[in-house]
């Protein structure tokens, strides 16, 4: 199956006078997002990224991200406070 992308114009055109219900949601969830610390080392130095093994959840309409701590390297699931790859620790 290939996957061809609609040309963006085009969906510009279909979205026009729909209601745009992503935008506050996106907003949101970046608030709560980029006010987490670091479960590892309390640091806020943070980036978001998709998670590669589950890009989406059942029930939400946005990616399900993901957060590295910039500091240690640490990456959690903010939702769970799980941790998915644990980063630099002091020994």
């Amino acid at each position: 199956m290939k996957y061809n992308e609609m040309d963006p114009d085009i969906v510009k055109e279909l979205l026009k006078d729909q209601v745009d219900v992503l935008t506050p949601l996106v907003k949101k969830e970046e608030i709560f997002l980029y006010n987490q610390p670091c479960i590892e080392c309390g640091e806020r130095d943070i980036e978001l990224f998709i998670n590669p093994t589950k890009p989406f959840s059942q029930g939400s309409p946005l990616p399900n991200r993901l957060v590295r701590c910039l500091t240690c390297q640490t990456e959690f699931d903010p939702n769970s406070g799980i941790i998915t790859k644990a980063g630099i620790t002091d020994a």
